[in-house]
């Protein structure tokens, strides 16, 4: 059961659909939502610095920044309380990432999306999706730039590995799991021979999930290269009729995965239902 939820109120264009979402698991949940505001031009940017800005353009600048926060402070109250959902609003200031995650350890879970590309100013500070993953130390629920679906954790797929990652994932995943109709655990690669030595038992992941009367869950395995694990995980999940995946993210660093590609990197690019990470 979640109590809390956290939203990043960034006006992009995925503004709606976070916010949407994060209704819709708050009335399922009978959970709270945290609306988190954040903008790159807050007033602390206007002072100081290399660049001097002369009064009157800081005047006008300051004027938009509040009739800027005004509307979205208003917008966000009015959706909120039209659907009966208990909701705060929070205009943190300073560092956006720093805010986001200081405010999500608040709460059982993050709402956000991952910014495929800048397509104005309130979408170039350089924080999105991988950063706050691994420093909020809560889960993180990417919602993607797609089509919301009808449904949001009724069909799950879990990205299994045996790793403290994949466990943690499980673990932070225990609200939607609890409430699921259809339960898949996707293993790529798996090492069976090494889970055979260390005597775990085949049905060990189902005999965990019974025990928390999960639907029954169904394990799939597969065995593909490693850089085409993520796009495997993308089939499954449309191939099984998924609504939500969940996983660990990042085995190597954000940077590293950036650079050299990886599986949590391919899924935030190319995800078109929302993925529940845990770092």
């Amino acid at each position: 059961m979640l109590g809390r939820i956290a939203i990043d109120l960034n006006q992009d264009s995925n503004y709606d659909r976070r916010l949407k979402t994060g209704i819709q698991l708050a009335l399922e949940h009978e959970a709270q939502i945290v609306g988190i505001y954040t903008n790159l031009l807050t007033k602390q940017y206007l002072y100081g610095g290399d660049i001097a800005l002369p009064s009157q353009a800081r005047a006008i600048l300051e004027t938009a920044i509040d009739q800027q926060m005004t509307t979205a402070k208003e917008s966000f109250l009015q959706q909120t309380g039209d659907t009966g959902v208990a909701a705060s609003w929070r205009a943190p200031k300073g560092e956006a990432l720093e805010a986001l995650a200081l405010h999500s350890r608040f709460c059982d879970m993050l709402i956000m999306s991952h910014i495929v590309e800048s397509t104005s100013m309130k979408t170039l500070l350089p924080y999105r999706g991988d950063s706050i993953i691994t420093s909020a130390g809560r889960p993180v629920l990417i919602v993607p730039h797609a089509d919301a679906l009808p449904t949001l954790g009724k069909s799950i797929l879990i990205c299994w590995d045996s790793s403290h990652r994949a466990a943690r994932a499980l673990s932070d995943a225990a609200p939607f799991l609890e409430r699921a109709s259809k339960v898949i655990a996707l293993s790529v690669n798996l090492n069976k021979e090494m889970l055979e030595i260390q005597d775990i038992m085949p049905d060990d992941l189902s005999a965990y999930c019974a025990s928390h009367h999960y639907p029954e869950l169904t394990e799939v395995h597969m065995t593909r290269p490693k850089n085409e694990i993520g796009e495997a995980i993308l089939a499954a999940a449309n191939d099984y009729e998924c609504d939500l995946i969940v996983m660990g993210a990042y085995s190597h660093s954000p940077l590293r995965e950036w650079t050299f590609g990886g599986t949590s990197t391919t899924l935030l690019q190319s995800m078109r239902i929302p993925v529940l990470f845990s770092h």
